[in-house]
């Protein structure tokens, strides 16, 4: 298969590059947090996030990120609405 860009439909395209944060006190990871696996907790709440990676389009530039292990953040989530 072979990917195309979402934006211009080039197939260009650069596939999965790491994102990095740059952040003061970062592992170095782009991540995406959603929820919390223990929500009533005062401290320790243990965030549920995953690491992003980005598919780059070597045409328009266009960036498309993409969330690891999906399905645990919907889970999470879910928790937190509920």
């Amino acid at each position: 298969m072979n990917p195309k860009c979402s934006k211009c439909g080039s197939p260009k395209i650069i596939p999965l590059v790491g994102v990095l944060d740059q952040g003061q006190h970062s592992d170095g990871k782009l991540k995406a947090i959603v929820g919390y696996t223990n929500p009533e907790a005062w401290v320790f709440k243990g965030p549920v996030y995953a690491k992003l990676k980005a598919n780059i389009c070597g045409q328009c530039g266009y960036t498309e990120l993409i969330a690891e292990d999906a399905t645990a953040l919907y889970d999470a989530y879910v928790k937190t609405k509920s």
